[in-house]
C-alpha cells in the first residue's frame, strides 16, 4: 500500500472474509483491529464475515461470543447474523439453542425470513422431528412469510421420513397452486422416499411422472436412486436400460452408478456383465472402489474364472490401486512380482475378498502360463 494511501472499507472486508473462509479466524479480528486503528469503521457486515467463518467451522459458540462483542461495541446484528448463527446451531444439532436465537431476533426488532424458516425446518427434519417441522410450516404461514420451493423440499423430505407418501405426493399441486414449479429436488426426495419405503412401483411412477408431466430432465442423481433401487430388488435388467437411457439422453453414468450395476449383476450372479461394467468404469476414467473390485473378484473366483480375476489383480496395480508399501519397491522385476501379491494378501485383510478367493487368486498370479494368457487376452 503506497504511503499516505489508507485502506477502504470494500479492501479490508475483502481481506477479512479471504482469511475467515480459510479459517485464519485470529488473523481475522486482528485485521478488524487494525482497521478501526486506521480510522477505518467496520460494519456488521465486516462482523458477518467472521461469524460466517467460525460457524463453517463448527465454531459456534465463538461466533455467538463474537456477536455480542460486536453488539457491546454498537454493531447491530441483521438477518444474515442470525441466519447463519441458526444455521450453525442446527448443524450442530443444537436445537434448543438456535430456537434461541430465533427468539432473540424478535427482541432485536428482525423479523425472521424465508431463509430463516428454512434453515428450521432443515434442522427439525435432519432430526426426523416430522411433527415439529409441519407445526413450525405453520407458525410461518400464520407470520405472513411466503414459502418457497426450497421450504417445499424440507417438507417433501420430512413427509417421507415419516413415511407419509400421500401426503408428500400432494405438497408437488401445493407448490403449483402457490405460483411455483416442483424441481428436480423436489422429485428427487419423492422418489428417495418412495424407494426407502419399499415403493419402487411408486418410486418409478413418479421417475415417469417427472419428465411427462412436468417436463424436467433427470439428472445423475435421480438416475441414480432408481438404478440403486432396482439392483437392490435383484433387477439388474431394468437396472441396465435406465444405465443406456441415461447415457442416449446425454446424462452420463458417474462412478456411484457405475458401483451399483456392478453390485447389481454380482448380487444375481451375472459375472459376465458385472466384470464387463467393471471395465468399462476403469475405461471411462473412474477408480472402483476395493469393495468394488473385490466383489468382482469373488465372482470369477466362484465361477473359477481366474485368468479375468488375475487381469484384474494385475489391473489395480498398474493404475496403482494398490497398498503404500508397494510404491517403496523400486526394483521394477520385483515389484512386478511382488506388487500382485501384496494386492492380494491386502484385498484378504480388509475382508473385500473370501479366504477360498484369496488362495485361488495366490496360485493363480504365479502361474506363469496364466499370466501369459492374461497378456493375449488384451
Amino acid at each position: 500500500m503506497g504511503k499516505g494511501i489508507k485502506p477502504s472499507l470494500i479492501l479490508y472486508n475483502t481481506l477479512i472474509q479471504g482469511l475467515s473462509r480459510q479459517g485464519l479466524i485470529l488473523e481475522a479480528l486482528q485485521l478488524i483491529n487494525e482497521m478501526q486503528q486506521n480510522g477505518c469503521s467496520p460494519t456488521i457486515w465486516t462482523y458477518n464475515l467472521v461469524i460466517n467463518g467460525l460457524c463453517k467451522r463448527g465454531c459456534v459458540a465463538d461466533a455467538s461470543n463474537l456477536i455480542n462483542d460486536a453488539i457491546t461495541k454498537g454493531f447491530l446484528p441483521d438477518i444474515f447474523t442470525f441466519n447463519t448463527l441458526i444455521d450453525g446451531y442446527y448443524k450442530r444439532l443444537k436445537i434448543d439453542n438456535a430456537l434461541d436465537i430465533v427468539n432473540t431476533m424478535r427482541e432485536h426488532g428482525i423479523t425472521p425470513d424465508v431463509i430463516t424458516y428454512n434453515t428450521i425446518l432443515n434442522g427439525l427434519c435432519k432430526t426426523s422431528k416430522s411433527d415439529d417441522v409441519m407445526e413450525t410450516f405453520k407458525v410461518m404461514l400464520e407470520k405472513g412469510c411466503v414459502p418457497n420451493v426450497i421450504t417445499y423440499n424440507i417438507l417433501i423430505e420430512s413427509l417421507c421420513k415419516a413415511r407419509k407418501l400421500v401426503a408428500a405426493v400432494e405438497l408437488l399441486e401445493e407448490i403449483q397452486k402457490n405460483g411455483m414449479s416442483p424441481d428436480v429436488v423436489s422429485f428427487g426426495t419423492l422418489i428417495n422416499g418412495f424407494c426407502e419405503n419399499g415403493d419402487l412401483e411408486g418410486a418409478f411412477k413418479l421417475f415417469r411422472r417427472m419428465e411427462k408431466q412436468y417436463k424436467l430432465s433427470h439428472i445423475i442423481a435421480t438416475y441414480n436412486i432408481m438404478i440403486s433401487a432396482f439392483c437392490e430388488r435383484l433387477d439388474a435388467g431394468m437396472a441396465e436400460k435406465l444405465f443406456h437411457e441415461m447415457s442416449n439422453n446425454g446424462c452420463p453414468p458417474d462412478n456411484y452408478t457405475y458401483r451399483c450395476m456392478i453390485d447389481g449383476f454380482c448380487k444375481v450372479g451375472n459375472v459376465d456383465s458385472g466384470y464387463g461394467f467393471l471395465l468399462d468404469s476403469i475405461k471411462n476414467g473412474f477408480t472402483p472402489s476395493l469393495t468394488t473390485f473385490g466383489r468382482v473378484l469373488n465372482c470369477l473366483c466362484m465361477k473359477h474364472r481366474l485368468r479375468e480375476a488375475v487381469y484384474i489383480i494385475h489391473l489395480m496395480v498398474q493404475k496403482g490401486i494398490v497398498p503404500e508399501v508397494v510404491n517403496s519397491i523400486v526394483d521394477s522385476d520385483k515389484r512386478g512380482v511382488a506388487a500382485p501379491k501384496i494386492v492380494v494378501e491386502d484385498l484378504l485383510k480388509k475382508s473385500h475378498i473370501t479366504y477360498y478367493a484369496y488362495e485361488l487368486l495366490y496360485e493363480a498370479i504365479r502361474d506363469k502360463k496364466l499370466l501369459n494368457k492374461k497378456k493375449n487376452s488384451k
